[in-house]
């Protein structure tokens, strides 16, 4: 029997729908409903904290406190928060940096969704909650140089924000390595 994982705030047309031993909470679920029974992969709406677009962002109410919230079960339960490359989300739930030391089971590094095979580089920070760095092994896909401006102008907001298959099944697989307290 496979372990269940909990993914937190994925869109409702997400590829996490199809994946086996998932419990998905999007939109229509709400992530809040969450029993905290299960490891997680949290993905919380990232315009109230990436450095790059929350200038111009316009979150709904209650975002900014589901993506503490997000972090907070992460921490709890084990698993993974994803986030844009430099998010404030990080400093803000006192979760360490990329490059920083581990802290009571806490990691976090920097991947390139190109990586798992998502059209641009798209650099992207993962936070750990109780999963040995020894578990983790990335895969690694060559990158063409140039042509990601043109790409991201040719995209929809939603195809840019969505996270394929093959590091959504990554995501999953890992978040199934959580140890126990």
């Amino acid at each position: 029997m496979i372990r269940t994982v909990s993914i937190l705030c994925a869109s409702r047309v997400s590829v996490y729908h199809d994946l086996p031993g998932v419990d998905v909470f999007d939109a229509d679920r709400d992530a809040r409903n969450f029993a905290g029974d299960t490891p997680v992969v949290a993905h919380p709406p990232c315009r109230a904290w990436s450095v790059y677009t929350s200038h111009q962002a316009h979150p709904a109410p209650g975002e900014p406190e589901l993506g503490i919230w997000c972090a907070e079960q992460v921490v709890a339960c084990g698993g993974i928060l994803e986030q844009p490359a430099h998010s404030r989300l990080f400093a803000a739930a006192g979760l360490p940096l990329p490059g920083e030391p581990e802290r009571d089971g806490l990691w976090s590094t920097e991947c390139w969704q190109s990586w798992f095979g998502y059209p641009m580089k798209k650099a992207t920070w993962l936070m750990f909650a109780r999963i040995s760095r020894e578990r983790i092994q990335f895969p690694f896909r060559l990158h063409a140089r140039g042509r990601d401006r043109r790409r991201q102008q040719v995209m929809s907001k939603n195809q840019r924000a969505a996270t394929n298959r093959t590091m959504a099944e990554w995501l999953v697989d890992a978040a199934r390595c959580v140890h126990p307290r």
